[in-house]
């Protein structure tokens, strides 16, 4: 059996859901819908709006301006505005974004299928278990080549979420994993420019059209993960080597280990540990942004390759700079949206800090060692002023599983990125009840309201 036939005949096996991953899955839709609403405005969105806007008689999805648009539309809108601002979650199992994709997809596809909440969460599960089945053979050498992950092995995994959704049999199923395997695209070349965004309208996108083409009897190689031309191969694992055995989520899913990273920061996740690093070091030691005389922080080559920007030009930019990250958190105690304003970036260009923050990266043998055991760590060394030396390692930033957020600051980040009260954070927590998804198109209707309002 290919890889896609196995992975197939789980996604339609009806995989066991617990309220425990369904709970994780509803924080996460919360999550993704907030990092939406408040990325609506982004020049990456504005794009999307434009390319997208076409009339179309397939109005069936609500987008994050509050209008109706065809689910292929819809995605990709949707898609751009919830991965606009990197506020989005992380999914270290295949290096993606990975809600910023399914999310918008489903929802895309939801109306179609006449889903109720229950059938959106469990569909979300499916998707990032696919994910993660992809990329536990694939994601580490993919991403380090620089492929953006979330563009590539994403869509896969939203074309499995899809046809859950829609209940498509194994062989359609198998059949939309595998068009979608087909517009896998996206390099990290684009890091740092309003393209990187679209990616994840892109992927989110390719997720419902590859459903639907299956659905329509469009089919294509079962076996387009494995041989020597396969998709494994030609995206930088060519010794992949995928499992026979069933797919098993019986003792623990990708939800649950490794889990979602939903974020603190509004920038790149490579440089989450390292600010969580040095807060840490803050706190503990009591020193300011006028004390450091040097900071050198060690990551793995992909993070690296990420941040390409010393001194960035424009908030774009700076969402992909340690050098930036850092010297926010230590003027402010944190990382914030405001530190992305165009204003706050020109006047930070300058900064002595960003000369004083070098970046460099483990050996290769250090690093191939810390990926088979399943370990990113990256190390903050901090030289101070008056000779001090203060070092730590990060081995997960806050937000991730073994160090999760609290109710409170979940509830925090929706309300402060949608400008809503509580009672529409409520209602998403109740998805899992809901016969229908109206209470997601009514907080995208009200966080327009709402800036309608605000801008008179």
């Amino acid at each position: 059996m290919t890889a896609l036939g196995r992975i197939a005949q789980w996604v339609t096996s009806s995989p066991e859901v617990t309220d425990a991953r369904r709970s994780a899955a509803t924080d996460a839709f919360a999550d993704t819908l907030a990092c939406m609403i408040a990325g609506a405005a982004d020049v990456s969105t504005r794009g999307a709006l434009a390319a997208a806007s076409q009339p179309d008689p397939r109005e069936s999805a609500m987008c994050v301006d509050g209008k109706l648009r065809s689910p292929g539309a819809a995605a990709l809108i949707n898609g751009t505005a919830a991965h606009a601002l990197d506020l989005d979650d992380n999914f270290i199992g295949a290096a993606t974004h990975a809600s910023a994709v399914l999310v918008p997809a489903l929802l895309a596809a939801a109306r179609i299928a006449g889903a109720d909440g229950a059938g959106l969460l469990d569909a979300y599960l499916v998707g990032l278990q696919v994910q993660r089945e992809i990329g536990r053979e694939l994601a580490a050498k993919h991403y380090t080549a620089g492929w953006h992950a979330t563009s590539t092995i994403g869509p896969i995994g939203g074309a499995a979420a899809v046809s859950h959704l829609l209940e498509l049999d194994a062989r359609r199923t198998a059949a939309a994993m595998s068009v979608a395997v087909s517009t896998a695209s996206g390099l990290k070349l684009q890091f740092g420019t309003p393209v990187k965004p679209v990616h994840a309208g892109f992927a989110a996108r390719s997720s419902v059209e590859a459903a639907l083409f299956a659905e329509a009897g469009v089919a294509g190689r079962s076996g387009i993960l494995e041989g020597e031309r396969g998709f494994a191969a030609l995206y930088g694992a060519p010794l992949a080597d995928w499992p026979t055995e069933p797919v098993d989520t019986s003792a623990v899913h990708a939800i649950e280990q490794p889990g979602l990273f939903p974020k603190l920061y509004p920038c790149c996740g490579s440089t989450h540990l390292a600010i969580d690093a040095v807060l840490d070091l803050i706190r503990e030691h009591s020193f300011a942004a006028a004390d450091v005389a040097e900071i050198v922080v060690t990551v793995l080559r992909p993070n690296a390759a990420n941040l390409p920007y010393t001194h960035p030009e424009n908030p774009t930019q700076a969402k992909f700079s340690m050098q930036y990250a850092l010297t926010a958190a230590l003027e402010g105690g944190t990382v914030s949206m405001t530190d992305f304003e165009q204003e706050v970036v020109r006047e930070r260009r300058s900064h002595p800090l960003l000369d004083k923050i070098s970046v460099r990266t483990w050996s290769e043998e250090a690093e191939r060692i810390m990926l088979d055991q399943g370990r990113t760590p990256h190390r903050v060394e901090v030289t101070l002023a008056d000779g001090r030396k203060l070092d730590r390692q990060r081995e997960v930033a806050r937000g991730a599983v073994s160090e999760p957020f609290a109710p409170w600051e979940k509830r925090r980040k929706f309300s402060a990125l949608t400008g809503l009260d509580d009672s529409h954070y409520d209602a998403i927590l109740r998805l899992a009840e809901s016969p229908n998804i109206d209470a997601i198109d009514r907080v995208l209707l009200a966080a327009n309201e709402t800036k309608d309002e605000a801008n008179g």
